[in-house]
């Protein structure tokens, strides 16, 4: 199986121009036999590309059957590559970060939603802003993926529930704004540390996006708390993980 972890600039509400990112790499990858290509956590609206209005965000949240999404899987049938990608997903009056996957015939395989609360300010409504409550798993081939999004394997009552999971591998799309330094001489072994505790691989996925927060992207295979695999952080690309 042959998967890439894409570390990708987005631009915060242009859903336009970050759907346009994803059709790109589906294009450019066109006949390298990859089987799931896999974008960062909120990389259809950009991580900060909620205004913490309800009435506001609404209009920006996506079902996972809107149109987008459906052309999208279509590009995907297309040229015979699934795709992974986070999204704020509306359902009703209700607002997730979600982690969608589909596969290389444009179905969907799998749409978890984050567990942990981190990713909303803390003016959002509760009521309406929520968390998954389920550990979703999908089949690839041969193989049963998990999925956790950024904060989820940081607290310990979830990470337990991830330990008991049943899966072959975990994608780990998130959203960090760790200067290169303070990655690399500090937060990188941490986060190894942290994913080896699943006992399985894990597949982080950061993006790129420009100031104030500005992410520096990074993509990394983890496993027994080392990293087997990377693309360091500063440069768009992709990192290619054959399993």
């Amino acid at each position: 199986m042959r998967l890439g972890l894409i570390a990708e600039r987005f631009i915060d509400k242009d859903l336009d121009f970050n759907f346009a990112q994803m059709t790109h790499w589906l294009r450019k990858s066109k006949g390298e036999a990859y089987d799931l290509l896999c974008f960062g956590e909120s990389f259809a609206q950009g991580f900060d590309g909620l205004s913490w209005n309800h009435e506001e965000d609404l209009k920006i949240a996506l079902h996972k059957d809107d149109q987008r999404i459906c052309r999208l899987a279509q590009t995907a049938r297309e040229f015979q590559t699934g795709i992974a990608f986070g999204y704020i997903e509306r359902e009703g009056q209700h607002l997730y970060s979600s982690y969608l996957v589909l596969s290389d015939q444009g179905e969907q395989l799998c749409n978890f939603r984050r567990l942990s609360p981190g990713w909303k300010e803390p003016i959002a409504n509760s009521d309406t802003y929520l968390e998954g409550k389920t550990y979703d798993t999908f089949q690839l081939k041969d193989k049963t993926f998990g999925i956790a999004i950024c904060g989820d394997l940081w607290h310990d009552d979830l990470l337990e529930n991830f330990q008991k999971q049943k899966s072959d591998l975990l994608l780990w799309p998130l959203y960090i704004n760790y200067k290169a330094k303070e990655w690399e001489e500090q937060e990188k072994a941490a986060y190894a540390e942290r994913a080896g505790m699943l006992k399985r691989p894990v597949l982080m996925i950061n993006s790129l996006s420009a100031p104030p927060n500005q992410a520096f992207g990074g993509a990394y295979l983890f496993d027994e708390g080392k990293i087997k695999a990377e693309l360091a952080m500063g440069e768009s690309g992709i990192l290619t993980i054959e399993i």
